[in-house]
């Protein structure tokens, strides 16, 4: 059923990631000066004191939180079909472990552009595919909870 607690954790999931798409995620820092800021779909380079030019090689990261906040989306949506539902969160979890590890990745290679090494600060915004990890295991569990107890009543019919 669409009014299940499990809806409200795939919302809370999704409207989580979707602010993440758009926050930016870290900032690169050479001699106490910043250098670059981390976004999802785009890394904003300052090349001067006022020029500024995007690169976008951090698109992948936005192309699966994008991903993950569309499979949150249908999952809330097809509470008809509990295990697919289980399923769909499941792969929503791997994704968002998969951007963590293109988080990483992309913060150690971006670091030691231009010659020099830049310092990475994370941002607060990069907790929260974290919180939607936790949300999305959240529903998962009610989900199989859910599918259980109707299990449990076709059994004493």
């Amino acid at each position: 059923m669409i009014q299940r607690i499990q809806t409200i954790y795939l919302l809370i999931a999704v409207v989580l990631s979707v602010i993440c798409m758009f926050m930016p995620l870290g900032e690169f820092v050479v001699d106490g000066l910043p250098v670059a800021r981390e976004y999802n779909l785009w890394l904003l380079v300052v090349d001067g004191a006022s020029t500024h030019h995007f690169t976008f090689a951090t698109s992948p990261m936005f192309a699966v939180l994008l991903v993950s906040s569309a499979l949150g989306c249908y999952a809330v949506f097809a509470f008809r079909n509990r295990l697919a539902q289980a399923r769909l969160c499941l792969f929503g979890a791997l994704l968002i472990v998969g951007w963590y590890i293109l988080y990483a990745v992309y913060s150690r290679i971006l670091g030691g552009t231009d010659g020099q090494i830049a310092e990475f600060s994370p941002s607060w915004a990069a907790v929260l595919p974290a919180l939607s990890l936790v949300f999305l295991l959240l529903a998962r569990r009610a989900i199989m909870a859910d599918e259980r107890l109707v299990r449990a009543a076709d059994r004493i019919r």
